[in-house]
């Protein structure tokens, strides 16, 4: 049994790791992403260099939005912040397969959760 281990080690791993999706369908999923957010980004973001989606009775909404004035303000962008009570707003998040605010969208990213400044910083800071 030890040397049949030994010789097929990769296969216990293997084992061990569980399923793991191809990397081509990895591939496709980051694509369909990419090719949603390039369809919704018009409407979402509006000329904005990031839009925000916040909700009435969210606890980090409220940083959420202190902290992207701020870097926006920094930097020289603007942002966009979207209420999840509109219908239309709801719609867009349901695309994006999200429902608890806040998100951030980008071009071509969407950031989960609210973010520290240092987070933000990187994604919206000028190259």
């Amino acid at each position: 049994m030890r040397a049949a281990i030994l010789a097929n080690g990769d296969i216990i791993a293997e084992a061990l790791a569980g399923p793991q999706p191809a990397q081509s369908e990895m591939r496709q999923y980051i694509q369909d992403d990419l090719t949603l957010l390039e369809r919704l980004a018009p409407d979402l973001l509006a000329g904005h260099a990031v839009a925000l989606f916040t909700a009435k009775d969210c606890e980090t909404c409220a940083a959420a939005v202190r902290d992207l004035t701020e870097i926006t303000e920094c930097y020289g962008l603007t942002f966009i912040q979207h209420d999840l009570q509109a219908p239309q707003v709801v719609r867009w998040a349901a695309a994006l397969g999200l429902d608890a605010a806040p998100f951030y969208v980008l071009p071509e990213l969407i950031l989960n959760g609210h973010m520290p400044p240092v987070v933000l910083e990187k994604h919206l800071a000028p190259n």
